[in-house]
């Protein structure tokens, strides 16, 4: 969780107790709301990947960080998402979007499935 002082400046949970706390109470969310889909999992006696419990995980902790914000925002008395979030902040993040991405060649991953 990034949370920032006063002056914008970046405070790390290891240098804030109050990030650690709220860390903290943002994962008991994340797993009451994994809960049943994990004791659904273990009930039918199926496996799951790795890569799709990360990603159920993943998915958790945006949909509670979306809802925290967009209560947050009603709170505020935020009317229309431009009072938050401009052009040029997508744009931005759109390029940070665009350099994560790796593409894989199709003939690499086949010849890595016959190892």
């Amino acid at each position: 969780m990034k949370l920032v002082d006063p002056s914008g400046k970046e405070v790390t949970s290891k240098e804030n107790k109050n990030a650690k706390e709220l860390e903290g109470q943002l994962n008991k969310q994340i797993e009451k709301l994994l809960e049943p889909i994990f004791n659904k999992i273990k009930l039918s006696g199926a496996q799951v990947p790795q890569e799709q419990l990360m990603q159920l995980t993943s998915a958790a902790h945006q949909m509670l960080f979306n809802r925290m914000v967009y209560n947050l925002l009603i709170k505020v008395g935020v009317e229309n998402i431009t009072e938050v979030l401009s052009e040029d902040d997508v744009e931005e993040l759109q390029t940070s979007l665009s350099n994560q991405l790796q593409f894989v060649n199709p003939s690499d991953t086949a010849g890595a499935d016959k190892q």
